[in-house]
């Protein structure tokens, strides 16, 4: 009797992979974001040794030393959260961010590129600021102060993009 069979029992279903609107849902994204967040510190201490050499050996005018100082102890605080952030990455992982992985990796990579050419030095300390708060919202894991860092990094380097942008030749009427 070919009904005397006992039916096959399905095989459990693994999870499905995180879409790619889900940010920061693996462990891995988590240490992607970790490797951007140092690629900014690398950013910041390049930028700070160009501006310290570009004295070529004379003294650096004290407001420019304040200016260093506080961009090499963020770079500091920047590289001691992105390793948290390695070590801790499991403890890290958000369901439903509702942001694409590649948007949040996008941001940090636009971060490290204007921090290299930023001419203004507060628009440097906030954005640097922003990266900050983006790592420690990480950390966390919920959902509401990562997105609100996100929309603060997102504002500063908008205003950057602004402030660094080339002037408008005068027009000839």
């Amino acid at each position: 009797m070919a009904n005397d069979e006992k039916p096959k029992q399905a095989a459990p279903a693994a999870p499905p992979p995180p879409s790619p609107a889900e940010a920061l849902s693996t462990a891995h994204q988590v240490e992607e974001l970790a490797d951007k967040l140092s690629a900014c510190a690398d950013s910041i201490h390049q930028r700070v040794m160009r501006d310290i050499r570009r004295h070529q050996g004379q003294d650096v005018p004290e407001p420019e030393q304040m200016a260093a100082r506080a961009l090499l102890n963020a770079e500091m605080e920047l590289r001691q959260r992105a390793n948290r952030l390695y070590a801790e990455a499991a403890a890290c992982v958000v369901s439903a961010l509702g942001q694409p992985q590649a948007h949040l990796v996008q941001l940090t990579v636009d971060a490290a590129d204007k921090i290299k050419r930023i001419t203004r030095i507060g628009d440097g300390i906030t954005l640097v600021a922003r990266l900050l708060g983006l790592a420690a919202a990480a950390s966390t894991g919920q959902v509401v102060p990562i997105l609100a860092a996100l929309d603060g990094l997102k504002t500063q380097l908008d205003i950057v993009a602004i402030d660094n942008a080339p002037s408008l030749p005068a027009s000839s009427a």
